[in-house]
């Protein structure tokens, strides 16, 4: 379960970071706002996943999804670069996250 929740603070991280980019600098009042909301619910969320998971892998698997998570965001709606290499290290990401969970 505390897995899950920490799948979900990962998502959160996503939106949270988004929410940031289309905050142009924290200026657009909306986004700014959407940026604190998702930032506290992603680590209130990292925060209850530590209660039962150790804090080492949970903040490692968090950091580690939401960096897939946005740089897929990317590649896919912001249309950044999808280079080989690139692809190759999310892989290696992956790898780590999925690694932790079974270790």
């Amino acid at each position: 379960m505390m897995w899950l929740v920490l799948v979900i603070a990962g998502f959160f991280e996503l939106a949270f970071t988004v929410c940031m980019k289309l905050s142009n600098g924290l200026k657009n009042v909306k986004y700014t706002i959407l940026t604190v909301i998702c930032s506290c619910t992603s680590i209130g969320l990292l925060s209850v996943a530590t209660k039962t998971l150790p804090l080492g892998v949970s903040y490692a698997v968090w950091t580690g999804l939401g960096t897939l998570f946005n740089v897929l965001f990317g590649i896919i709606v912001f249309k950044e670069g999808k280079s080989p290499r690139k692809l190759a290290f999310m892989a290696l990401v992956l790898l780590g996250v999925i690694g932790l969970r079974l270790a």
